[in-house]
């Protein structure tokens, strides 16, 4: 069997494992906040994730770092003699000095935020900055974590970090089915909750991490500011782009609460759960083939690099297809059934999000090749302007008396602006064969959604509204975009492929 074989397997498995793992938590994500909507309120609900995400909105550190860790992790493995101790220690040291500086940002900003901008009632503010302050911890303990973690997904040691995940989940869960029979303040307990959901991963992953590795994360300083250089020179633009990611949903948030006030702030948060769940289904597709695009990129291995990021991106487009469309066709019954007492305009929020999804995703695997490359300082740069823009632009824009779904527009459209200029630059700066790429990916894709989009839209005009009706719809257009995905989007050989693979399954059953 050759490498690529093995490797090809390899991503199989993993791609299996994530989306087992990805399920599972969906599935409890999604009955969870069922229960916390019902425990919580709609009000309390929204405040929770204004004064929350106030401290979270410095969250974009720990997920820039993350990819950092994760991209020189691989980098030292594709070497024959890569010092993997060295990168973590150095990673270890900088997410150390990240958490502290970020506790005396979020004391300073957040709590001044709190007390002077924050719209609730007086009564509440007290529960806001506890929740703001439990908050603050889970923030710290996830960027001292961040090499840890990033250590399995560099190994795609896979299994592991979903099994940690799926027990962090059920502990929540748990914990929040107890909180309906809670007397006492649910906010703030609630709040302690989700600290305690942090803390358990926490703790697994350094244990696991010192019995597994104990080479790789072995402490040792590393002298020489030149190591220190190389990690913060990449991971400044990273930083960049994650800080405009989160001061564009966080900053989204705060725009609704100054606005309109809590209850439409529930709403929204509703809309930022659906899509926290569907948009991690949709991504993490690609973290099974990273660190392999990555180590072939290092070692020059370009035909394999393209091989991967373009199966990659078809797959993870068709998936979210897959998705989109039943959710879109009866998105108002899939709401009622979720939360059964639906906030006001939620709908319409999610019908947003949802969009916003599928231009995301448009990223395929080329986000991979560009982290690989390096160069990311002009992709970083034009990302995190057209983020960063979709505030001012949207304040000016409520402040005329516009809908607060005027918001979520203005990022679709700043997405696809994005996408557009991204390919170009791709192709200038890496050399990256993008013609190709767009026919291979994105028209199979697109010819997959115009003929789901001709077959919403007929199935629309049918004159039934029952129950009964709109559950074979969902499940007839569920059905129907997976049978369009599997003969319109993929090719022969790929068809041939996926119905051996099938058939071997089934034998060895």
């Amino acid at each position: 069997m050759s490498n690529n074989s093995r490797a090809n397997k390899r991503i199989a498995k993993n791609t299996l494992v994530i989306y087992a793992n990805l399920f599972l938590n969906m599935l409890i994500g999604v009955i969870s906040s069922r229960f916390v909507l019902q425990a919580l309120g709609v009000s309390d609900f929204g405040l929770y994730n204004v004064a929350g995400g106030i401290a979270l909105f410095f969250a974009f550190i720990s997920n820039a770092l993350s990819s950092t860790t994760t991209r020189f992790v691989n980098v030292e493995m594709g070497k024959p003699d890569g010092d993997v101790n060295r990168v973590f220690n150095v990673c270890r040291l900088l997410h150390i000095a990240m958490a502290v500086f970020l506790l005396l940002l979020i004391e300073i900003g957040g709590v001044w935020y709190i007390n002077h901008y924050l719209n609730v009632e007086f009564a509440k503010t007290e529960d806001a900055m506890f929740v703001f302050q439990t908050a603050a911890v889970v923030l710290c303990l996830g960027v001292i974590n961040v090499p840890f973690s990033s250590l399995f997904n560099a190994t795609e040691k896979f299994f592991f970090s979903s099994m940690v995940s799926v027990v962090g989940k059920l502990i929540e869960f748990g914990l929040v089915i107890w909180l309906l029979t809670y007397s006492g303040n649910r906010l703030r307990m609630y709040a302690i909750i989700m600290t305690t959901a942090t803390v358990v991963p926490f703790v697994v992953y350094h244990v696991f991490c010192y019995l597994k590795w104990p080479g790789y994360v072995k402490w040792r300083f590393v002298r020489g500011w030149s190591h220190y250089k190389e990690v913060l020179a990449y991971s400044n633009f990273n930083l960049l782009s994650g800080a405009a990611g989160m001061a564009r949903n966080q900053g989204a948030a705060l725009l609704i609460n100054y606005f309109f006030g809590t209850t439409v702030n529930g709403a929204y948060a509703v809309a930022k759960h659906m899509e926290r769940h569907l948009a991690l289904f949709a991504h993490r597709f690609q973290d099974a083939a990273a660190p392999q695009i990555t180590q072939n990129y290092t070692n020059g291995n370009h035909d394999r690099v393209y091989y991967l990021t373009s199966r990659i991106g078809k797959y993870t487009m068709l998936i979210t297809v897959i998705a989109f469309f039943p959710l879109w066709s009866e998105l108002g019954l899939v709401l009622d059934i979720w939360l059964a007492k639906v906030p006001e305009g939620a709908l319409t929020f999610c019908r947003l999000i949802l969009l916003l999804i599928m231009v995301s995703v448009t990223d395929g695997g080329i986000g991979h090749v560009i982290n690989a490359s390096g160069k990311v300082a002009r992709f970083r740069m034009a990302y995190s302007l057209l983020l960063l823009l979709c505030i001012p632009i949207g304040f000016i824009t409520l402040k005329a008396g516009a809908s607060p779904y005027i918001l979520l527009i203005l990022f679709i459209v700043a997405d696809v602006i994005f996408r557009i200029s991204q390919l170009w630059m791709v192709h200038r700066v890496l050399q990256f064969p993008v013609w190709r790429y767009c026919m291979d990916v994105y028209l199979p894709v697109a010819l997959v959604f115009m003929v789901m989009t001709l077959c919403l839209f007929l199935t629309s005009l049918a004159p039934w509204d029952s129950m009964t009706w709109h559950l074979c719809r969902f499940g007839g257009i569920l059905l129907l975009t997976v049978g369009v995905a599997f003969y319109v989007g993929l090719r022969k050989s790929e068809r041939d492929h996926i119905i051996l693979q099938v058939k071997n399954r089934l034998s060895h059953v």
